[in-house]
């Protein structure tokens, strides 16, 4: 028999001999389910304490005033974009997204914030985000004025691409 076989063979005794032990103590604590989503802020609460705590906590969550927040919540209550759903309301729905977008936030960092869990963040994401894209046509419409600069000649090919700054009309 070959002397390094048997080393190897010794060798591998051992480490099964040790770890062995070590998987079956572990596997019995991590079969357990446990939910991750325990925090005692939840995502309704917290939107809740931005919207009726002092006035800077919303433009800091959410980087927007409470009162367009408000509004704009509003409007797609009233074209009917958007509605509540069995766990998350409209409000939360539009500060999920709002958070998302002004933090650069990632689902996971999503989900910790508002304890849903990644396929309704990511639902609830996109839906905000077809329902503001549907309601650009109608509050979202191109200036009349034009800017100086670009009556230049030299910068007459911009007017193609930056025809004129952007207006709300809420």
């Amino acid at each position: 028999m070959d002397q390094n076989y048997s080393r190897r063979s010794r060798n591998e005794d051992d480490f099964v001999h040790f770890i062995l032990p070590t998987l079956r103590g572990s596997s019995s604590q991590s079969s357990e389910r446990r939910a991750i989503h325990t925090s005692i802020l939840n995502g309704a609460a917290y939107v809740y304490e931005a919207l009726t705590g002092h006035e800077v906590l919303c433009e800091w969550r959410f980087h927007m005033e409470r009162s367009i927040f408000q509004v704009l919540v509003q409007k797609l209550y009233e074209k009917h974009l958007l509605q509540d759903a069995r766990y998350i309301s409209v409000q939360e729905q539009v500060a999920i997204f709002l958070y998302a977008i002004s933090k650069n936030a990632t689902n996971r960092t999503l989900q910790d914030r508002f304890q849903h869990g990644a396929d309704s963040v990511s639902t609830y994401f996109h839906a905000v985000l077809n329902a503001i894209t549907r309601l650009t046509c109608n509050y979202i419409q191109p200036s009349i004025y034009q800017h100086p600069i670009l009556r230049q000649q030299k910068f007459s090919y911009f007017q193609v691409l930056f025809s004129s700054p952007i207006m709300l009309n809420w």
